[in-house]
């Protein structure tokens, strides 16, 4: 039962999902952005969703079928530098594109705060087996801390929500032994402070 309850978190709170969640507590967060029309909403999710999520996710049955890797879960570090790394130019180009379209200055800071989060994960990845589950936990609170500092906004139950998720992935990463205390710790805190120095001084 533990092992169920740790896997089915590591996949409710999978790190691919987290960006886009956290657009959607920016979209939300009381600062200027909710001056944004429904419709200018909606096209700035969709085109950060695909290109964080959707195109990243499109890569797993290609890079499977190749034998590029075994398991979807990437669980040896190896196979883990060229899904980032690949998925480190999507974020790139969502970041891009972004600000090619002018969209606020708060979401283009965000978009490349996190191609430079995933990038780092990746670049480590080539020695270590760091946390990409918290690394994008950290990267959603420091985030939220960075924009209530910046906008002087209350975002309590955000940050309230975002360090229970925190909390629950990091013990189903150990409960699984996906990673060691090490790792769990230091994808938290690489998460937390690229995106925290980068969207507080932007």
């Amino acid at each position: 039962m533990k092992s169920f309850i740790a896997s089915a978190l590591s996949v409710i709170l999978h790190p691919v999902f987290m960006p886009s969640l956290g657009l959607l507590m920016l979209l939300n967060s009381g600062t200027y952005l909710e001056f944004l029309s429904y419709r200018q909403q909606r096209s700035i999710f969709i085109i950060f969703f695909t290109g964080t999520a959707l195109l990243p996710l499109s890569l797993i049955p290609m890079m499977m079928l190749r034998r590029m890797i075994t398991d979807i879960r990437m669980d040896r570090r190896r196979e883990r530098i060229m899904p980032f790394m690949i998925t480190a130019l999507f974020y790139g180009f969502t970041w891009y594109l972004l600000a090619r379209l002018n969209v606020p200055g708060l979401i283009t800071s965000y978009a490349m705060a996190a191609a430079l989060s995933v990038l780092l994960v990746a670049l480590l990845s080539l020695k270590w087996m760091i946390s990409l589950h918290m690394t994008a936990m950290g990267a959603l609170a420091g985030m939220l801390l960075a924009t209530a500092f910046r906008f002087n906004v209350n975002l309590q139950l955000f940050l309230a929500l975002v360090i229970l998720g925190g909390g629950l992935a990091g013990w189903a990463r150990l409960s699984l032994k996906a990673h060691n205390a090490a790792e769990i710790y230091s994808g938290y805190i690489l998460g937390f402070a690229v995106v925290f120095f980068i969207m507080y001084t932007a």
